[in-house]
């Protein structure tokens, strides 16, 4: 038993992981798990770092196929195809995340204002200067290619740009196609739902194959001197010290108030201009007050309080955490 508990999911013991996974088995399988915030939060947590965890030990999965990460978004997505996971969990989920309930806004406007205004301006600046060349000419050079293989197959140079190519450029479902595809939807008059479903194997193969790309990559020129090692930008150390903050529930919740301020300031803009999303709105406005030094000093170091990264404590999934409660 000692060496169960020494095995730990994101910090919690085997044995407790284990009970609290039968738990909401039991719950699933008696078609009794809240549809709501509760339910379907405890859900997306328990199962995906479980997957997670799982995909980071396989063999031959983390080294060179991405691990957690892509073994997460395999697992899940098998779960819902073969309905391991009941038809009505995966709608409720889809709402908890998307229009009903909007939890992907919640936690995108405070990742976005944390994460940006949280930065050191210089290296911001630094970085948006080299960053944004590259990416320019990476996603037209990745458009144009998408489409001409899709010609030379039969499916269209523009068919293939639109559901192939900018799905994958997008990035994500939440905060990725799924406003895309509402895009779509209201400009080629069709229905959303059924543009979604010709975006979504796209970013999803998308993902999984980047990731297993970028793997093979560290692998294969881990030697080469054009290998960064993850930095992408040589700077001083001081452009790298973050003042670490204690955790404070009222000044994450000012910091949160000011997040979800700039997400409206994004969602109006929307309103005048419907073909760029709020989130897009919402990072070139928080991009704008962090290059002008527009946001007071005392509010940026509140906005970071939605950051884990800034706290001084250590994070649950840290092995210097302190479990021994939970085990």
């Amino acid at each position: 038993m000692k060496k169960l508990n020494e095995i730990n999911i994101s910090g919690v013991s085997l044995p407790l992981y284990a009970f609290i996974v039968i738990v909401l088995a039991v719950t699933i399988a008696m078609g009794k798990l809240p549809l709501n915030m509760l339910g379907l939060t405890l859900l997306l947590v328990v199962m995906g770092h479980l997957l997670y965890f799982i995909g980071d030990k396989l063999p031959i999965m983390n080294s060179y196929l991405g691990g957690g990460s892509v073994f997460t978004l395999l697992g899940a997505t098998l779960l819902a195809t073969y309905h391991v996971i009941p038809a009505n969990i995966i709608t409720a989920t889809k709402g908890f995340l998307g229009d009903s309930f909007g939890f992907l806004d919640f936690y995108i406007a405070a990742l976005i204002c944390g994460a940006i205004l949280g930065m050191n301006r210089n290296l911001l600046v630094k970085a948006s200067a080299r960053f944004i060349p590259v990416s320019l000419v990476t996603m037209v050079v990745g458009a144009l290619s998408v489409g001409i293989v899709g010609s030379l197959l039969g499916q269209g140079f523009g068919h293939s740009i639109l559901y192939v190519s900018f799905p994958q450029m997008v990035g994500g479902m939440g905060a990725g196609i799924l406003p895309l595809s509402k895009i779509y939807a209201a400009n080629l008059h069709g229905s959303q739902a059924a543009i979604f479903s010709q975006l979504a194997p796209a970013t999803t193969l998308g993902n999984i194959l980047a990731i297993i790309g970028a793997v093979l990559i560290v692998k294969v020129f881990a030697d080469s001197p054009y290998n960064g090692h993850g930095v992408l930008i040589p700077v001083n150390k001081d452009e790298l010290k973050k003042e670490k903050l204690t955790l404070d529930p009222t000044q994450s919740g000012v910091g949160m108030m000011f997040a979800f301020s700039i997400f409206l300031l994004g969602v109006i803009c929307n309103a005048f201009v419907p073909k760029i999303h709020s989130y897009a709105f919402m990072i070139i406005i928080v991009f704008i007050l962090k290059a002008f030094n527009a946001v007071p000093k005392p509010l940026e170091k509140l906005c970071g309080h939605v950051q884990p990264s800034h706290y001084d404590q250590p994070h649950p999934c840290s092995p210097s955490w302190d479990r021994s409660f939970l085990d």
